[in-house]
């Protein structure tokens, strides 16, 4: 329980550091910080869970809360810092999530879904329908599958990797950062493999056959065959690709920083 004998500001002090924290990662964190989740549910959330985890860092925080109410220089680092802190731990898990979102964007280039018709605000001008399902159906496995623990078990275990009122260390946090993103990617191209073969044969097929009956308007029969087929493939692989996906984030999450200390 929170300890009320602590000075009234002393007490807020520690609040706002916390919530700076928590929300950052709110923000930043798939699930939680979606773009389409209204703002009134990320603040709840926010609030929420930083009065939940108050009383497990309030030892780390209290004598940082005490300087900065005689500081109003130490304050704005200290919320700075809180900040960079919820962010990078949310960031890698977002970029981790993400890779389902590039897997579906490989997929819909090489089965003849893609358009620029349909912009999307993480990915940009260049996303189709298929990375727009994924997007949709990322917050939905990650709230009900139980990953949403991992993050927030990271966010109350970071106060020990990286000490409230100290300068964390941008070198690691960005390393940090490339790496997951070249995960990202991988995982990506790794869930979207069988449609790279087929989406990659098919071409050589049709110019072999081209070659062969130069007559048949080949372009205008293999479209429909590649659309159809790619739907039909998209349809039997789905779940496939989302349970390896679900299996990859696990593993991924639980290499968080401040996770380890949680167990």
């Amino acid at each position: 329980m929170i300890d009320l004998s602590i000075p009234l500001p002393v007490l807020s002090a520690i609040f706002i550091l916390t919530l700076c924290r928590v929300s950052a990662l709110i923000m930043a964190a798939p699930g939680f910080g979606e773009s389409t989740s209204p703002m009134v549910v990320r603040a709840g959330l926010a609030i929420t869970i930083s009065v939940l985890i108050m009383p497990v860092v309030q030892p780390q925080l209290e004598k940082l809360a005490t300087h900065i109410l005689t500081s109003p220089t130490l304050l704005v680092v200290a919320v700075g810092q809180e900040l960079l802190v919820g962010i990078f731990i949310g960031w890698i898990a977002k970029l981790v999530a993400l890779s389902l979102v590039i897997a579906m964007q490989f997929i819909a280039t090489f089965t003849g879904l893609a358009s620029v018709l349909q912009p999307d605000p993480d990915l940009g001008a260049s996303s189709t329908a298929i990375s727009h399902m994924a997007s949709s159906l990322i917050p939905v496995l990650f709230l009900t599958t139980g990953l949403y623990v991992l993050p927030l078990a990271a966010l109350t275990g970071s106060y020990s990797v990286f000490p409230p009122g100290e300068m964390p260390l941008v070198n690691d946090m960005a390393k940090a950062l490339v790496i997951s993103t070249a995960l990202s990617f991988k995982l990506g191209f790794q869930y979207a493999a069988p449609f790279v073969l087929i989406g990659t044969l098919w071409p050589a097929m049709l110019g072999v056959l081209n070659r062969l009956m130069p007559s048949i308007q080949v372009y205008g029969i293999a479209m429909p065959a590649q659309l159809l087929g790619g739907v039909l493939l998209i349809a039997l692989l789905i779940q496939v690709i989302t349970g390896v996906w679900q299996e990859r984030m696990q593993e991924a999450l639980s290499e968080l920083p401040g996770i380890h200390g949680q167990r």
